[in-house]
């Protein structure tokens, strides 16, 4: 039999290759592979072979053995990027992130618009969290295809990584538009509108992926979190329930389901759901920073901290665990003044290890006397107890020596809300931007002066400040010092900080006539006569946060309790009170400093802030809790003529009360001692006639007194406003600032 010549094996081993080729792009690996092998077979160097079997390799999950094929090939013919691309994705599987990366590059080198390089090289990038790097070469890839929806979803998750949620929904919209049925794009696009607050489009972007995957326990829990930020409390719940029924050892459902029962008030069952998921991922960091705040509102102080310590010990710069740490601290009794101050110092030091302070000069023209922009910084912008004071003071700003901006950090808008805005000349959504971007925000905004309120409270942003956002900083409702360099001023008022305070801070105070505004509450229920007329025995109350509710404060209250015969006491608070383990803590509590539980009452949620102070009605005198005083609850107290008596501390927090008993011509009801704070409780009521007496003319009083008088708090916070910039400008005139 005649031999071939080398021109007929060519032609043989062309045919073979265009057949393999044809298997191989039709799905058939294996008889690919039987025909790529045969050519090998005529010729070990064929380098398409090589390549190709290589890619058979990775497709059938032998990256090993494709990497040392495609390697051959690559040998062969050095500048094939197809083949070099290919290498990147076996070294990829092997992961061998770095080797790949280096051969994306070398696939650039030689052709410089290769989109499935650049899209692969951008995917390694990011997985190494350079997200900037890896956005330049989506977009790159995409100057060359505008076709391929996987590009657009991943330019959208990187910008998405980056704290740029606004930008990510562009690219994720047209990944839609190529791909409608992209079930990981639709919801990737409702986390995105999820962090900018639009909950009814991120809300319908989860709901559009479950109809593609319903057995998705990750989009489940995701709509649910959206429901909850939408105050959808119940589907919320439903939506992690049906997770957990899908994958019943997933941890972070546990930790979702466990955040709204907490938020509809079922503290008890919160705290088993957290524990349920911690006990699946006992690291989970955030579960325990959840857990530590539901365990402190059911008072179990002790509790609370070492969950905060837990998660702080996991993830040194968590903010959210710091700054919980610090507001239990502020709730435990013997804590001292020196204490509270080396902790906010350590927690503040450690939370700002990793920012980069803003260092360009600031653009602000200082002029002492010009109209001055202030910028205020917060999640309180909506029916929050801290918003309600603040709204008195932006609703009479003079706009014509004051230009306000709100960064509102307010995922879900109410009435309230609304208010703010029509105050403000400039309304600035920060919800899902990152801390560093504000603070550019505020820079290129110019402030002059930026109020952070209450920063260690709620979801308020101290760390902002920390950028030095503004050239003057200030702290405003906030518990303690913010422990920051960059924080300059706090401003308080002479009762919270007398000439002598034992308290410590890192600002420079500044007293107002009066810390303390309120709006005069509208629609409120007629005062009526002391309930004790009627009732033949005196009711003492407290609706404040049972997480000031102590050890130290039930034994006070009992002293109380003894030193009237007959009273009783009654606490409310939401519906936290129909927690039994709440409960049964408080009762404990009374019952070892001998008082019955008979003399105890509960009482659950009132629907609407009406029915909350009418049940007022039925109290005598309201107690205050120490060393955390009420605020607010202290103001409606009194202004539904109930008088209230506290016990003024060393601290801010613990004179908050004593401040207001101050203002309104009532300080003889701020006692200085334990024992004192026993004989006003009882002074009050054994002497019914005053008791009567106040409780007809305490809202009038409150209505005519410097709580409530709102124009001319405004001008004396904007005097200190003035004051600060004066002072700026005098220490920066004439240099680089």
């Amino acid at each position: 039999m005649a031999s071939r010549s080398p021109d007929q094996n060519t032609q043989t081993i062309r045919q073979m290759a265009g057949l393999a080729l044809q298997r191989l792009q039709a799905g058939r690996f294996p008889e690919a592979e039987v025909t790529y092998r045969k050519i090998l077979d005529a010729d070990p160097e064929h380098s398409e072979a090589l390549h190709f079997l290589g890619v058979i390799a990775l497709q059938t999950g032998r990256a090993e053995e494709a990497a040392h094929l495609i390697e051959r090939a690559i040998h062969l013919t050095p500048e094939d990027a197809n083949a070099l691309n290919n290498l990147g994705q076996a070294y990829e599987s092997l992961e061998r992130w770095d080797d790949a990366a280096g051969v994306y590059r070398r696939v650039l080198q030689c052709v410089p618009d290769h989109d499935a390089a650049l899209n692969n090289l951008g995917n390694i990038l990011a997985g190494k969290g350079e997200f900037a790097q890896a956005i330049q070469c989506y977009q790159r890839a995409l100057e060359v295809n505008k076709t391929d929806p996987d590009i657009f979803s991943n330019l959208g998750d990187a910008l998405l990584e980056q704290g740029l949620p606004g930008d990510a929904v562009a690219p994720y919209r047209e990944a839609l538009r190529l791909h409608p049925g992209f079930f990981e794009v639709h919801v990737s696009l409702g986390t995105a509108l999820r962090e900018q607050g639009l909950l009814d489009e991120a809300i319908a972007s989860y709901r559009t992926a479950l109809t593609l995957r319903p057995e998705s326990a990750e989009t489940h829990t995701s709509l649910g979190n959206a429901l909850h930020t939408k105050g959808l409390l119940d589907a919320a719940v439903a939506s992690h329930r049906t997770a957990l029924g899908l994958k019943p050892d997933y941890a972070n459902a546990y930790n979702n389901l466990g955040n709204a029962l907490k938020d509809q008030g079922l503290l008890d069952e919160a705290v088993e759901h957290y524990r349920r998921g911690l006990a699946i991922k006992p690291d989970f960091v955030v579960m325990h920073y959840n857990l530590g705040a539901t365990l402190h509102n059911l008072g179990k102080l002790e509790d609370a901290i070492g969950h905060y310590q837990k998660a702080l010990e996991i993830r040194p710069d968590y903010a959210r665990a710091g700054k919980s740490l610090l507001f239990t601290l502020l709730n435990l009794p013997g804590c001292s003044p020196q204490q509270l101050f080396t902790e906010h110092l350590r927690i503040a030091e450690n939370q700002t290890q990793g920012i980069t302070r803003l260092t360009s000069p600031f653009a602000n023209d200082a002029n002492p006397n010009r109209r001055l922009r202030v910028g205020y910084l917060s999640s309180d912008f909506w029916a929050h107890s801290v918003g309600m004071n603040v709204l008195p003071l932006l609703s009479c700003h003079d706009k014509t020596q004051f230009e306000v901006f709100c960064y509102a950090d307010v995922p879900a808008p109410d009435s309230i809300t609304g208010r703010f805005r029509a105050t403000a000349n400039h309304w600035r959504a920060i919800t899902g931007k990152s801390d560093a971007a504000v603070a550019q925000a505020i820079r290129t905004d110019e402030i002059d002066i930026l109020v952070c309120l209450a920063g260690h409270f709620d979801g308020n942003r101290p760390l902002v400040c920390a950028h030095r956002a503004a050239p003057v900083q200030v702290s405003f409702h906030d518990g303690a010092t913010s422990g920051l360099e960059e924080m300059d001023y706090w401003l308080s008022d002479g009762f919270l900080h007398p000439p002598d305070t034992a308290e410590q801070f890192t600002e420079d105070l500044r007293r107002l006539p009066v810390f303390y505004q309120y709006s005069p509450i509208e629609g409120t229920p007629p005062v009526g006569p002391p309930p004790t007329d009627e009732a033949g025995f005196i009711t003492f109350a407290s609706f404040n946060n049972p997480a000031k509710v102590n050890a130290d404060v039930i034994g006070l209250w009992a002293k109380v309790l003894k030193s009237v015969p007959g009273s009783k006491v009654l606490l409310k608070y939401k519906n936290w009170y129909d927690q039994e383990s709440l409960r049964g803590r408080v009762r404990e509590g009374f019952a070892a400093c001998g008082i019955e539980a008979g003399r105890i009452r509960f009482e659950g949620e009132s629907p609407t802030l009406t029915d909350l102070l009418a049940r007022y009605g039925d109290v005598d005198i309201a107690l205050d809790p120490f060393p955390f005083n009420g605020a607010t609850t202290t103001f409606q107290a009194l202004w539904m003529g109930v008088p209230v008596v506290s016990l003024a501390g060393d601290t801010f927090i613990s004179r908050a009360a004593g401040s207001m008993l101050h203002h309104a011509g009532l300080g003889d009801l701020a006692a200085g001692t334990p024992e004192d704070y026993v004989a006003r409780a009882q002074g009050l009521a054994t002497d019914l006639e005053r008791l009567r007496t106040l409780r007809a003319g305490l809202r009038d009083r409150m209505a005519a007194s410097k709580l409530c008088d709102a124009p001319t708090y405004a001008l004396s916070v904007e005097a200190a406003y003035r004051e600060m910039w004066q002072k700026w400008c005098a220490a920066n005139t004439g240099t680089n600032r």
